[in-house]
């Protein structure tokens, strides 16, 4: 009786170690194909490609600041985390403090899956960072964007040109490049860190353009 016993406590450990192993292989498989982490020397990998693009030089799909789904319209209204006003904030707030998304916010993860996630704001500073790595300004695909070099490996990612999304209107989608980072901006919980560039600048602002949490933002994963 004891041996069977045992045997039978085996077999429900060995099921159920088997079970969590396919949970996290169907979630590693959310990642679409082509993706790869890039290796730029820093204290992340960053993605090849922006969350929900087929390729480096796609936008990809838009996302609210803590919302995991786009949509076509982004403003208050519309926003999952406030109840329809700047002043209403449902989390993330003064009265939260959450500065940081939670893994279940975070676009990049529930989208790619894995280990993939939005970075946070020390890890946009890293990639800016001219002394880790050089931007340079070119074209690919007949997007303009920069090619983002690691000075120590010599691997490069491509970041296009966004705009953001804006109520229903994509804005300054030839002008500017606008990326989230994981971080609420602590000095104004409506905003929140991304990094920011054009042909002439590149920088990580809470608000040099709109960054309104509700509006619709292109996302560069790491892990």
């Amino acid at each position: 009786m004891k041996k069977f016993f045992l045997m039978a406590l085996s077999f429900i450990f060995v099921g159920t170690v088997g079970n969590a192993k396919v949970t996290g292989n169907e979630n590693d498989a959310k990642t679409p194909d082509g993706v790869e982490a890039v290796d730029l020397g820093l204290s992340v990998k960053w993605a090849n490609m922006n969350v929900g693009a087929t390729k480096d030089s796609g936008f990809g799909s838009y996302f609210a600041w803590g919302e995991i789904k786009p949509k076509k319209f982004y403003s208050w209204g519309t926003y999952i985390w406030s109840k329809g006003d700047s002043q209403f904030l449902l989390k993330y707030s003064t009265t939260d403090r959450k500065i940081q998304l939670t893994p279940s916010d975070d676009a990049a993860r529930a989208n790619w899956g894995g280990e993939w996630r939005i970075p946070t704001v020390d890890e946009c500073e890293e990639l800016v960072d001219p002394d880790k790595c050089s931007w340079e300004w070119t074209t690919k695909d007949g997007v303009n964007g920069y090619k983002v070099t690691g000075k120590k490996t010599g691997n490069s990612i491509f970041l296009p040109i966004t705009g953001f999304r804006f109520y229903g209107d994509v804005q300054f989608r030839a002008i500017n490049g606008i990326y989230w980072s994981s971080t609420l901006y602590s000095g104004n919980p409506n905003k929140a860190w991304c990094i920011e560039f054009d042909f002439s600048d590149v920088n990580v602002h809470f608000g040099k353009l709109s960054s309104n949490r509700f509006s619709g933002r292109c996302i560069r994963a790491v892990r």
